[in-house]
């Protein structure tokens, strides 16, 4: 009996489970010969987020962007992100803009064909 309870003490209970948070739990239990415990556990989450979702939810009053999944995952953006990606569309929309322009004056959009397609 002395032997197990030794053994006991050198090998660790083993444990993995999921919690009601989605967690992933896996770790080892040592139980010493006294009767106490040691707990290692190793704790994963898989996190997502998707700013891109974010910007097609819903604005927050601080400025942020929601967007919730139907599965209820929720994508935000932070009101800093949000600003930066507004101000580099507003540029690149503002250089397509100046090129459109130019292609215009210049006649190459002048040549496009317009034609309605008939069905068979």
């Amino acid at each position: 009996m002395n032997i197990l309870t030794a053994l006991n003490s050198l090998l660790p209970e083993l444990h993995s489970y999921r919690d009601e948070d989605r967690r992933f739990h896996m770790g080892c239990t040592w139980h010493a010969r006294d009767g106490l415990r040691e707990f290692h556990d190793l704790e994963l989450r898989y996190s997502y987020n998707s700013e891109r979702l974010a910007l097609q939810g819903e604005p927050r009053p601080d400025g942020s962007w929601c967007y919730t999944e139907p599965n209820g995952r929720i994508h935000t953006i932070s009101v800093e992100r949000a600003r930066e990606f507004m101000e580099s569309t507003h540029r690149s929309a503002t250089v397509m803009v100046a090129m459109l322009d130019k292609l215009r004056d210049s006649g190459v959009l002048d040549n496009t064909v317009e034609a309605e397609a008939q069905p068979v």
